[in-house]
């Protein structure tokens, strides 16, 4: 068993690893009719146990990137970005951003901070922002760059959202007045459309 699981019998329940996830022991042994009855239970169960796996994973790649591992908490990551979680998205963007635990990418970092922004990930918006007004991953486009920025501005609260409102900003001091309106259309069509039209 993996490190910091658990597995014992109590009470005549089994109880397996850290997440309290009990399983009837009147499961085990079951024949004939009884174990029809409680296949839909098992079914549950199996679901509730792959669910609760998942979300121990990713909290692992948390944990690995916290502690300074970032070669395998992007290979933890990886996964979940893969399966369309934006916060595992936006994490992974960082990495590739960073170089850290891959190689800096900044074109993949670019393709992951999209996926997530599109689902609404606030800090992947802010950090699209800043790619575009940097050219990292795609040519400088300060549109972008702007309307990125000003979607981030209104989700996000605190020092960050003041980050978000300094950068649209500075930005838009190196905008025409044309260009700052498309970059305003664009954000309004891009939040109306849940951010399936953001281009």
């Amino acid at each position: 068993m993996p490190h910091g699981s658990s597995r014992s019998r109590r009470n005549g329940l089994i109880v397996i690893g850290s997440h309290s996830l009990l399983l009837p022991a009147l499961l085990i042994g079951l024949k004939g009719r009884s174990m029809i009855r409680h296949v839909g239970f098992a079914v549950f169960l199996v679901m509730a146990l792959a669910t609760v796996a998942s979300a121990a994973s990713l909290e692992d790649a948390e944990f690995a990137y916290d502690r300074g591992d970032y070669t395998q908490a992007a290979r933890l990551y990886r996964p979940f970005a893969e399966q369309g979680i934006a916060s595992a998205q936006f994490s992974l963007g960082v990495m590739y951003a960073r170089g850290q635990g891959v190689p800096q990418d900044y074109q993949a970092a670019l393709k992951w901070f999209h996926r997530a922004a599109e689902q609404g990930h606030a800090s992947a918006q802010d950090n699209l922002g800043l790619m575009y007004e940097r050219g990292r991953g795609a040519r400088q486009d300060f549109v972008l760059a702007h309307m990125w920025s000003s979607i981030a501005a209104a989700a996000l609260n605190g020092e960050d959202g003041k980050a978000a409102v300094k950068r649209r900003d500075y930005v838009a001091s190196h905008m025409t007045v044309s260009q700052i309106e498309k970059a305003q259309e664009i954000a309004r069509r891009c939040q109306d459309t849940k951010f399936k039209e953001c281009d």
